[in-house]
């Protein structure tokens, strides 16, 4: 029995995949779970660098803000070159200092403040979502392996029924319709097979993207999809939520900054007058010299720049992320609950299918084998068996990995995407 031909361009194709992703695992590498997947994944991704990258920025608009103004020192010389005073010189050394005595400066730094803070909470969010990118696809690499060996397995089951059938075929015991039909079944899981592998190409490919352009290389990826996944009570869930997500926290920071920042600039009306004091010298260096001081107050009159256009810029920004976080926690609560009734529906289908469903075509497999081995079932009873248990398996490992990306989704949502992390794995 024969496979249909591979073209080329498909060969080639897979060949370069497989180079590209396995070239290297001839290098000893250790073995990775799914906790120190997404450890290296948080640690090395290029996605992490930029979300530090960025908190980093956040951090950086914070310093100096709220500061006291700088201090001044100058020198003047004046000296007449004619007339009766000529050769007459006088230098005068002035120190000044503004006087912020409206209080503006305590609360810009407040406002900086918020919004570093508002920058970190923006930096966990981002984490947050890497975190849940890595978790569903470590999930998506070991369900797809799972299914390239559910249907090598089969294949391997079909195989050998096929040479049972030829031998039975060359003794005159079977007729060639029997052949073709497990030729055409076997070919059938063969073309699944070439697609599964396919898949699997491309989950690992993306898991070796997480891991940043230091790693050529995708270690070996290990663990069950069969895994316990604790969730925290549906309602300190909700109860929590505006306190564990990231984003909303953010939003409410950067309103606090800018309503801190509006009441700076509100008090722009409060004149901040400056102290001057200095020396004066009078003909340095020439007989008669003298000295003298200098002093003097300035005080700016804010009849027509009070700041009005930072008050209203400050309060835009101010109901703008309230408006936000409104809207963002009014759709967190919805998707949330849809999620929890998502992960209980999907849990109890995964369970129901596996007794219902899975074990009895495990069984079913077993009896049709036992039958055809004693001479009192069909071929085609087998082959039917064989395809039900297959298929069953499959459709186990597409239930999974779709409840792992319902429990991880909901975790995100609920902003505790560390839950994802598994306490424990059994089959």
């Amino acid at each position: 029995m024969r496979s249909p031909p591979r073209s080329p361009a498909a060969s080639t194709i897979l060949g370069s995949i497989s180079l590209l992703l396995a070239g290297t695992t001839a290098l000893a590498q250790p073995a990775l779970d799914e906790r120190q997947y997404v450890a290296r994944v948080l640690a090395s991704s290029l996605e992490g660098r930029v979300a530090e990258q960025e908190a980093r920025l956040g951090r950086a608009e914070a310093v100096g803000a709220g500061a006291w103004p700088n201090p001044a020192l100058e020198w003047e010389r004046q000296k007449t070159t004619s007339g009766t005073r000529d050769g007459e010189s006088q230098d005068v050394w002035m120190a000044s200092i503004p006087l912020v005595l409206s209080g503006r400066l305590g609360l810009e730094a407040e406002a900086a403040d918020r919004n570093a803070r508002a920058a970190e909470a923006r930096h966990e969010w981002a984490r947050a979502g890497l975190r849940h990118e890595a978790t569903r696809t470590f999930a998506a690499v070991l369900a797809a392996r799972e299914r390239r060996s559910i249907l090598e397995q089969s294949l391997a089951e079909l195989l050998r029924l096929a040479e049972a059938i030829a031998t039975r075929e060359r003794a005159g015991e079977a007729a060639g319709y029997d052949r073709l039909r497990i030729e055409l079944e076997a070919a059938t899981v063969r073309d699944a097979l070439r697609g599964a592998g396919l898949d699997a190409h491309r989950a690992e490919a993306q898991a070796l993207r997480l891991l940043g352009p230091g790693v050529t290389a995708l270690p070996p990826l290990e663990g069950s999809l069969q895994m316990e996944r604790p969730l925290p009570d549906g309602a300190a869930l909700l109860a929590e939520l505006e306190e564990k997500r990231g984003d909303l926290r953010a939003l409410a920071l950067e309103a606090g900054g800018a309503e801190a920042a509006r009441r700076a600039a509100g008090r722009g009306w409060i004149p901040e007058p400056s102290l001057r004091a200095g020396a004066q010298f009078l003909d340095v260096g020439l007989p008669g010299a003298g000295a003298g001081y200098v002093v003097g107050v300035g005080l700016p009159l804010p009849f027509f720049d009070r700041r009005q256009g930072e008050a209203a810029r400050a309060e835009a920004r101010r109901e703008l992320a309230r408006a936000r976080h409104a809207a963002l926690l009014h759709e967190a609560r919805s998707r949330l609950a849809t999620a929890l009734e998502a992960v209980s529906g999907r849990r109890e289908r995964l369970t129901k299918y596996r007794t219902e469903v899975l074990e009895r075509a495990e069984e079913l497999r077993q009896i049709a084998a036992t039958a055809y081995r004693g001479g009192s079932a069909e071929l085609l009873v087998l082959v039917d068996a064989e395809r039900a248990a297959r298929e069953a398996r499959l459709t186990a490992v597409e239930l999974t990995e779709s409840l792992i990306e319902a429990e991880t989704d909901l975790l995100l949502l609920a902003g505790t995407p560390e839950g994802t992390t598994p306490r424990s794995a059994t089959r």
